[in-house]
């Protein structure tokens, strides 16, 4: 993981690894201090979701003395709309940011996550402590998808996109080939919205390269 990063320097944005979603940091990166979660939900404008001030998701007990479902992270998202976001915080920040600019794949990768995660909770009052692997790969792409698309290179992973502010370059991500017909020509917007529909559609676990990853260049 990368060091918490505590201070706002929106000159950190400048790296080349944020040129693809540049259009959306433009929209709070004037901000003199963090932006609110609120102003973040109102400057991306996440079709039919909304950031929601919140601290960090733990899971609740129900009357039955199971985990309420609806008290995690991912079947929140999924049953309300609604995206947990920590204020002051890097990470979710990043997150959201990759929320507007792939809302397709986003939405299919909870989806799959929320059902995993109903089954895991399902009848217990702690989460089990191991995952499966489909859990595991899901995870990683969300944290460190880097994708291959027609000879070109887009990072969806925002755990990334988080150690490229920290200034921490070094870093692998797990590679997803995929081809995008009549990507060429289009513009960073229109380019980005087509490789989200189609990225959206694969079955994202398997769709990772196997292996060690690859440096993110």
């Amino acid at each position: 993981m990368a060091a918490p990063v505590t201070s706002w320097d929106p000159r950190r944005f400048a790296h080349v690894r944020f040129d693809r979603v540049r259009d959306l940091i433009e929209r709070f990166s004037g901000e003199p201090d963090w932006p609110t979660v609120s102003m973040l939900d109102h400057c991306l404008e996440l079709a039919g979701m909304h950031l929601v001030e919140a601290p960090k998701t733990r899971a609740a007990l129900g009357a039955d003395g199971a985990i309420d479902p609806a008290s995690l992270y991912e079947i929140r998202i999924v049953e309300r709309g609604e995206i947990p976001t920590r204020p002051r915080n890097l990470h979710d920040l990043l997150n959201a940011l990759v929320w507007a600019a792939f809302p397709h794949t986003k939405l299919a990768l909870t989806r799959r996550l929320a059902t995993i995660q109903r089954a895991r909770a399902a009848g217990r009052a702690t989460l089990p402590s191991t995952r499966t692997r489909e859990h595991d790969r899901l995870a990683m792409f969300d944290e460190g998808a880097l994708l291959r698309v027609s000879g070109t290179t887009w990072i969806f992973g925002h755990a990334i996109y988080e150690h490229t502010y920290a200034g921490e370059l070094a870093v692998r991500g797990a590679a997803v080939d995929l081809d995008v017909p009549g990507l060429d020509g289009l513009g960073i917007v229109e380019a980005r919205a087509a490789i989200d529909h189609i990225l959206a559609g694969l079955d994202l676990a398997t769709s990772l390269r196997e292996g060690s990853g690859v440096v993110v260049d």
